[in-house]
């Protein structure tokens, strides 16, 4: 492989991208630099002004989901609802088990060994700090006003969204079918967890969508912001159908769809061996409610091919809901939730309709600027050139990657030590 210059614009890649993209799949990445630096100054790219604004949503949105899930796990034990508690809370502590984990001793973290590893007295702080949701501040700072390396921000978010708030978004739905929505719950428990829902929403869709960006060499602010809406009506369509399934089919109905949909992710993942098998194990719990490659890579380079993946959810959507239309006399004769139940169908109904209207110009788009999962080779022409089609424009570039057209004219020489 042989070294690497420090930025892409020569070519190869910047020094630790191709180990970072092949060791933090799909966490991201770590410290090492997929910042873009000028040619000739070797100082980091300026951060677009969109792309700032990209970072603080996300913040913002990060500490209403975290909170909000916070508030539910209290109401589930005010009014003793243990199957939903331990649930809700069992999914949050994971989720900063796991990422804490990752960021302090996996790979996110320095090799041991390196220069930069302090050991475990190091990474102990940066343990609890993750875990106290604290970490996510500092890079954001860091980002937005150092303009510092996003990689280690867009990790966060993307664990956060596809470890914490897609799962709990269904447990939450679980619980507002067959509690909140009767009688017995108390008055404020279905808003808050419709607004709870909603935040895990745009926090799963935000969080895949940022990591689309951080994989790319140059992308917009319109690919970004399209592909955020595809995912946030992608696990929108997934959660609220198996809600409705599980509430029909309670108490174990919900459990058996879970078990079943894991077993084709990971025949799916065995069958495509892209991914070693023990990996595999863990890839596929996420995979169960959404998918998590970005759209742009090669199918070769997926878990789950997107295709294969997509018909496994139009299956199951068919035979779930021709038992939820079969079931829909016992769901009117729930006359105190009855409510509840058809605005969870019809939002199911609309936000699959969405996915698959704003799919196909998504995907159109991300086949036209095919990556490499690993980028074999950093010298093609489409790399450099950038990704450009009818959602990219120069205006509006990301720092993701080589941003600067005096690049090509260098004729790929490296940059003077």
């Amino acid at each position: 492989q042989g070294s690497s210059p420090p930025c892409p614009g020569g070519r190869g890649p910047p020094a630790g991208a191709k180990e970072r993209r092949r060791v933090g799949w799909p966490m991201g990445g770590g410290r090492d630099g997929f910042q873009p630096c000028a040619m000739d100054t070797g100082a980091a790219a300026p951060m677009p002004l969109w792309e700032r604004n990209l970072v603080v949503t996300a913040l913002v949105v990060h500490v209403l989901d975290v909170g909000l899930d916070l508030l539910v796990v209290m109401l589930f034990l005010a009014h003793m609802q243990w199957g939903f508690f331990f649930g809700t809370a069992g999914v949050i502590l994971w989720a900063w088990l796991v990422s804490s984990l990752y960021i302090s001793f996996g790979g996110g973290s320095p090799a041991p060994g390196d220069i930069d590893d302090g050991g475990v007295a190091d990474r102990l702080p940066q343990f609890f700090l993750n875990f106290v949701q604290v970490q996510i501040f500092a890079e954001a700072y860091r980002c937005v006003f150092h303009n510092g390396d996003t990689d280690y921000f867009h990790t966060l978010r993307l664990m956060e969204a596809i470890l914490e708030s897609a799962p709990n978004s269904l447990v939450q739905l679980y619980a507002l079918i067959i509690w909140a929505g009767t009688g017995d719950a108390p008055e404020g428990a279905a808003p808050l967890l419709r607004l709870s829902v909603f935040a895990s929403f745009v926090s799963v869709g935000l969080g895949l969508a940022m990591w689309e960006q951080k994989v790319q060499f140059r992308t917009s602010s319109a690919y970004v912001a399209a592909v955020a809406v595809m995912r946030a009506f992608e696990i929108a369509s997934r959660a609220l159908t198996l809600a409705i399934f599980a509430g029909l089919t309670h108490p174990y109905g919900y459990w058996w769809a879970l078990i079943l949909d894991y077993g084709v992710m990971l025949f799916l993942i065995v069958r495509h061996q892209s991914v070693q098998f023990t990996y595999g194990l863990f890839v596929a719990l996420p995979l169960v409610l959404v998918s998590l490659e970005p759209l742009v890579w090669r199918r070769e380079d997926h878990a789950v091919p997107k295709d294969s993946y997509y018909m496994v959810r139009i299956f199951e959507f068919v035979v779930m809901w021709v038992l939820i239309v079969h079931k829909q006399d016992a769901v009117d004769a729930h006359i105190d939730s009855s409510s509840t139940w058809l605005g969870c169908e019809a939002l199911a109904l609309i936000s699959t309709l969405g996915l698959y209207v704003t799919l196909p110009f998504v995907w159109r788009v991300a086949r036209r600027h095919e990556l490499s999962r690993d980028v074999a080779d950093w010298g093609e022409d489409g790399v450099k050139e950038g990704l450009h089609g009818d959602l990219y424009s120069d205006s509006d570039l990301s720092s993701s990657g080589s941003d600067r057209a005096r690049d090509d004219d260098r004729d790929g020489e490296l940059p003077p030590e």
